[in-house]
């Protein structure tokens, strides 16, 4: 028979009476290793394990973890804490107590554990927790702890490693709330690790219509800031825009000028420097046209100015005028990665607009010389040359080079059944246009005879 299939014997005041005498022999001898002490408990507390009554059972754990704390015996406490967890059919309640005690011990301020020692009773801990789904809580507590623990000591590889280990988004023991503050521990010591990787695959546990939740604000903006600090070194300033312009329409931050400013500056800066395309230009007019986003924008010229330049079909000057070419460089967002990634998105803004300026030009030209459309740009025929080939291989142009005749033409040619419909097209309209025309004709005509009868 084994012992959980036991009928319970109360085992209470005997609990009681073990704990009173154990604290006056302590008292007498002042040694933990006195037979009378912790012994003598540990007797006890077999008794009560099999008699199966998990409370006595466990104020006796409590009691033996206490007289350790009391006399500051911390090779004690873990030793016995680590004993008593892996008692045979241990109960729930009885672990749940030792950790329990452990924990208030780290958390005690009025007494200073050594490193050393904190280190070694967050590691017993956790084993105790290990695979106890009932303990879940303490585990994930445990480790961040841990965590945090080595991170203070400078060991960030270490810390990173540790808390990744924790599926915490499982936890059921945990709000919603918790679990977000705890992933983004993660994604942030795995960006401080320099794993980009896992960092990016961590972020994806983190949903984004659970961050517009009103009691999620601040960990919104925190989360758009890790992502922030991840893109920006994956060259990918579309995502850093989106990222701000999430920033932005956060309730918190509508609240305060310096975050607004600086979130809604930051998408206009960095949707310039985006990639030409129809989702890009889309945002461009959203944020031009959003009814929260619109005014404030007047109190920023400058981001205002880059949204205007590239949605307008106008060929434009670079650099730009000296107070937006020294606003846009002195922006903080281009300063977080390092002079290197600086130089490379001030690079990046003249490409943006010389893209921009041949995009204009192919609406207007169906063909003209290499030679006006440098002059137009503002650059060499090679380089002119250059940046149209490379916007044909990104297949965000049309366009063909005649060397010998140094033409360029941007008409695309079309298709025999292209032409047809391009031509039952024109004639359908023309038809139209004459009909409108003869009806007005008559309309007229019969006015003039009814003006003439009159």
């Amino acid at each position: 028979m084994s012992i959980r299939s036991q009928e319970k014997v109360d085992r209470t005041g005997f609990a009681e009476e073990e704990i009173a005498k154990a604290r006056q022999a302590l008292e007498v001898s002042s040694n933990l290793d006195d037979p009378a002490v912790v012994e003598a408990l540990l007797q006890c507390e077999k008794k009560c394990r099999l008699s199966n009554d998990a409370i006595a059972t466990k104020n006796v754990c409590v009691a033996i973890l206490k007289l350790c704390r009391e006399k500051q015996a911390w090779s004690h406490l873990i030793a016995n804490s680590q004993l008593l967890a892996k008692r045979r059919s241990q109960s729930k309640v009885a672990i749940t107590g030792i950790v329990a005690q452990g924990l208030e011990q780290l958390e005690d301020t009025s007494v200073k554990l050594d490193d050393a020692t904190r280190e070694e009773l967050l590691k017993t801990l956790c084993d105790v927790t290990d695979g106890k789904m009932y303990c879940e809580a303490e585990r994930a507590k445990l480790t961040r702890m841990l965590s945090a623990l080595k991170e203070r000591q400078g060991d960030v590889a270490s810390a990173a490693d540790i808390l990744q280990d924790v599926n915490v988004e499982t936890y059921g023991a945990l709000s919603k709330r918790e679990k977000v503050d705890y992933i983004l521990d993660q994604v942030r010591l795995m960006l401080a690790k320099g794993d980009r990787v896992r960092a990016y695959i961590l972020s994806k546990k983190v949903q984004r219509k659970t961050l517009e939740e009103d009691d999620l604000q601040d960990l919104k903006v925190r989360f758009y800031k890790l992502m922030s600090e991840y893109h920006v070194l994956e060259d990918a300033p579309f995502d850093l825009a989106q990222n701000f312009w999430a920033i932005f329409n956060t309730k918190t931050v509508q609240d305060d000028e310096a975050s607004w400013r600086d979130a809604l500056s930051s998408t206009a800066l960095f949707l310039a420097l985006s990639q030409h395309a129809p989702g890009v230009s889309d945002m461009m007019h959203r944020v031009l046209a959003d009814a929260t986003a619109a005014p404030k924008l007047e109190k920023l010229p400058t981001a205002k100015h880059l949204l205007t330049l590239f949605t307008t079909q106008e060929i434009v000057a670079y650099p730009l005028t000296e107070e937006h070419q020294r606003a846009v460089e002195a922006h903080p967002a281009l300063h977080t990665a390092g002079a290197e990634i600086h130089q490379r998105w001030k690079n990046t803004l003249r490409e943006r607009v010389i893209q921009h300026n041949i995009r204009v030009v192919s609406g207007y030209y169906r063909q003209l010389s290499m030679a006006r459309l440098a002059n137009l740009l503002g650059l060499s025929v090679d380089e002119a040359e250059k940046h149209v080939s490379d916007m044909v291989s990104d297949s965000g142009l049309y366009a063909k080079i005649d060397r010998p005749k140094g033409i360029i033409v941007f008409a695309k040619p079309q298709s025999p059944d292209e032409v047809l419909q391009d031509w039952a097209s024109d004639i359908s309209k023309m038809l139209s246009l004459v009909e409108t025309t003869c009806y007005l004709i008559n309309k007229e005509t019969m006015m003039h005879k009814k003006a003439l009868e009159a």
